[in-house]
């Protein structure tokens, strides 16, 4: 975000540090926190794994709220803006963090973003980064713990760099494959769209483990359809590419519910092997 002030995220109130407790206590003043409560928020903007770098925060991704984006947000705002129908001069309103309920319909979600200009449909834009793992507090791998040790490091009070939390990716995934098709569909009937907005490491993650023919999904026109997917890289902030299609194959072509199919289907002969008899912890019988 180019230093612009941010608040922590999505996670900054999962693991509050008191700003008075020690061994932090010296670093902040006891008056710090939202609403007087002297906390300081937590929260996680990536993770390191190996050479690859995960978007834990959201806003490490894309954030609207900034009325002057940074450079390495600027190409990805643009793309957005452009793929949701929005012209130079338009004046678009945004909102965040809007529930979509309908209790007869058992309807229940929040929208990242909610995006207009003028009377035109809305568009919903949806921002999908990773998760961290739960971590162990005796391991001080914890979200508190970790950003705990990772101030003394930086301020020069810790000699080694412990370990942080890790990436929960299958966590994000499952909740991104549980409203990628019903919040697009609900924008489609308002005659808007939904657009959204992924990391490149998840989606590669998603195409891997998945049977989502991704690469026939690539829109070079930048074209929308019923489900629009655009993937963004925190290292290459031009790295920006469009997958859009159907949430349904008609005729065999790639369409967005094989994001639920099995990469592949192993031999039966892979169980077979783990059913070993020092397993076995009972036996029925049929009445």
């Amino acid at each position: 975000m180019a230093g612009q002030q941010c608040d922590g995220g999505g996670n900054r109130d999962m693991a509050r540090w008191p700003a008075a407790d020690q061994p932090l206590a010296p670093f902040f003043d006891s008056s710090v926190g939202e609403r007087g409560g002297g906390f300081v928020p937590c929260g996680v903007c990536s993770v390191t794994v190996g050479e690859r770098h995960w978007a834990i925060c959201p806003r490490r991704l894309l954030t609207f709220d900034a009325a002057h984006p940074s450079p390495q947000q600027r190409p990805l705002l643009e793309k957005v803006l452009h793929l949701g129908g929005f012209r130079s001069g338009d004046s678009v309103r945004v909102w965040s963090e809007i529930p979509l309920r309908d209790r007869m319909n058992n309807l229940n979600y929040r929208l990242d973003y909610v995006l207009r200009a003028d009377g035109r449909p809305p568009v919903i834009v949806e921002v999908m980064t990773a998760s961290t793992s739960g971590g162990k507090r005796a391991d001080r791998t914890d979200i508190q713990s970790a950003f705990c040790d990772a101030t003394l490091y930086a301020e020069g009070n810790l000699p080694v760099r412990n370990q942080s939390p890790g990436v929960n990716i299958r966590q994000v995934w499952g909740r991104m494959a549980s409203q990628l098709v019903v919040k697009s569909q609900i924008a489609n009937r308002w005659g808007g769209c939904t657009i959204w907005v992924v990391q490149d490491a998840l989606l590669e993650y998603i195409r891997s483990n998945t049977g989502l023919r991704l690469d026939e999904l690539h829109s070079q026109d930048w074209k929308t359809n019923e489900v629009n997917v655009i993937s963004s890289s925190i290292d290459v902030p031009e790295n920006i590419q469009l997958f859009a299609g159907p949430v349904h194959s008609e005729a065999g072509e790639a369409c967005w519910t094989e994001l639920l199919d099995t990469p592949a289907t192993p031999n039966v002969d892979v169980i077979e092997s783990k059913l070993l008899s020092d397993r076995l912890v009972g036996k029925l019988v049929v009445p």
